[in-house]
């Protein structure tokens, strides 16, 4: 489910849609979306939910699952909270 966030978020942000999610990543990085620390989160993300979809992988745990939620939530917060918190601290300063 963490994965399927990322991806959302990144098609959200205007990743395009005909394309797999290591494309929609990089685009969000390549666009200057999110840093290059960003992407890596979202990759790993990806890679744990990988495993978690597709047989041969390696099984995640609860520790993986607990960390791959708090990646996913970062991200997030870098993509809607921490603009959100921005715009409405601008407009409270008026600038």
């Amino acid at each position: 489910m963490c994965r399927r966030a990322v991806q959302m978020a990144c098609i959200d942000r205007g990743a395009p849609t005909n394309t797999n999610i290591v494309g929609q990543i990089n685009y969000l990085r390549d666009d200057h979306i999110i840093t290059n620390e960003v992407h890596e989160w979202a990759t790993v993300v990806r890679w744990v939910g990988n495993d978690g979809a597709h047989p041969g992988g390696s099984e995640p745990d609860q520790e993986d699952a607990s960390a791959m939620i708090d990646l996913a939530e970062q991200f997030l917060h870098v993509l809607y909270v921490a603009p959100a918190k921005a715009a409405a601290h601008r407009a409270k300063i008026g600038k």
